[in-house]
């Protein structure tokens, strides 16, 4: 049991780590290497765990999105379903700019389509959706919507990050 702790402590360190990296220095900063030296373990530890780069690059992307899915989920629905669909428009934009390494990560072909934390985003944008086609203020299918809003949200962030 105690070995599984110190995985788990030793995973979440890298993470944390290449967290870091990637937003203060960027995507290339994040090697094997530099990760592994800045947390104090050998570069092999993060293969063990991860599998490779690309795989630590995975949990980093699902650990910031996690968090910033968990966030947005837990803001309060107002009379306006329209006002909430603005706020969470809002703060995906906001995310994009204040993130924009992990951004890219994300919207890599396949890796968000792999993401239980992108997929939790569906969730709480379908609901949001939901709420404007149930007040009568949508005009084209729920799914056509949010197909909509998210090519929409990510164009926006790649445009205003260039």
């Amino acid at each position: 049991m105690a070995e599984r702790a110190d995985r788990t402590v030793t995973r979440n360190n890298l993470i944390q780590v290449a967290t870091r990296l990637l937003h203060e220095q960027g995507r290339a900063a994040v090697t094997t290497r530099a990760v592994a030296h800045a947390a104090g373990v050998q570069a092999p530890t993060i293969y063990r765990l991860f599998g490779d780069k690309d795989g630590l690059l995975d949990a980093v992307a699902e650990h910031v999105l996690s968090s910033y899915v968990d966030a947005k989920s837990t803001i309060a629905e107002s009379a306006d379903p329209v006002g909430d669909l603005k706020v969470g428009w809002e703060m995906n934009i906001n995310f994009g700019l204040a993130n924009p390494e992990l951004f890219g990560l994300l919207i890599t072909p396949g890796r968000a389509m792999r993401s239980p934390a992108a997929a939790s985003g569906v969730d709480v944008l379908s609901r949001r959706v939901r709420r404007v086609a149930e007040a009568g203020r949508l005009r084209v299918s729920e799914q056509r919507a949010i197909q909509m809003i998210q090519s929409a949200g990510t164009g926006a962030v790649i445009t205003l990050l260039s």
